[in-house]
């Protein structure tokens, strides 16, 4: 399963046949509760990020993550090596479940660059596959995310004048705005360099 990039971390429990899920330290007993309180947190951190008055360059930016039906696929096929069968029940439950919760915890990186107005532009790919990579052109840079294993993510930011390197960010913070803030900030550091 992808990790979890805000710290909003996802429990599930298991009791008699039903799931029960836990996010941010509150439980819910169905997913649609769970996927509407991930939706209302990616929401909050969202509407709190205060737009530049205009783009610190007139670059162009490529951002992309897996797709949620790569992420959802990757899951279940990670849990066939580890297993030695297929998901049923229970367990297919929670592998459509948590992963479509950790796609939008990845997008809100996205949503967080675009609205702060870093770029004249900024274009959402999302990849068919869990690795791989996207170039730079002369007026376009690239962000992008890969976990070519389990618990193994890793973000690369590529430029034409630089080239590709391992996008770093303080990961540091208790909640999910300050993940989102320092990855604005270290997003904002790569647009000025040039």
């Amino acid at each position: 399963m992808i990790k979890r990039f805000l710290g909003l971390v996802a429990f599930v429990t298991l009791g008699g046949c039903a799931v029960n899920y836990t996010y941010q330290g509150q439980k819910y007993d169905s997913k649609e509760k769970f996927h509407q309180a991930v939706d209302s947190s990616v929401s909050n951190v969202i509407s709190g990020i205060t737009p530049l008055p205009t783009p610190l360059t007139q670059k162009k930016l490529v951002f992309a993550i897996p797709s949620e039906a790569t992420i959802i696929s990757e899951s279940k096929r990670r849990f066939v090596t580890a297993q030695g069968r297929e998901p049923n029940g229970i367990a297919l439950e929670i592998l459509e479940n948590l992963p479509k919760s950790t796609y939008k915890n990845i997008k809100i990186f996205f949503d967080g660059v675009r609205k702060r107005n870093i770029y004249s532009m900024i274009q959402f790919v999302e990849m068919e596959a869990m690795t791989g990579s996207i170039s730079a052109s002369a007026d376009t840079d690239t962000l992008y995310m890969i976990e070519p294993g389990p618990n193994s993510v890793q973000w690369y930011y590529t430029s034409l004048k630089h080239g590709k390197q391992i996008f770093a960010y303080d990961r540091s913070s208790p909640t999910a705005e300050g993940k989102v803030q320092a990855f604005i900030e270290a997003v904002q550091a790569q647009a000025i360099r040039d």
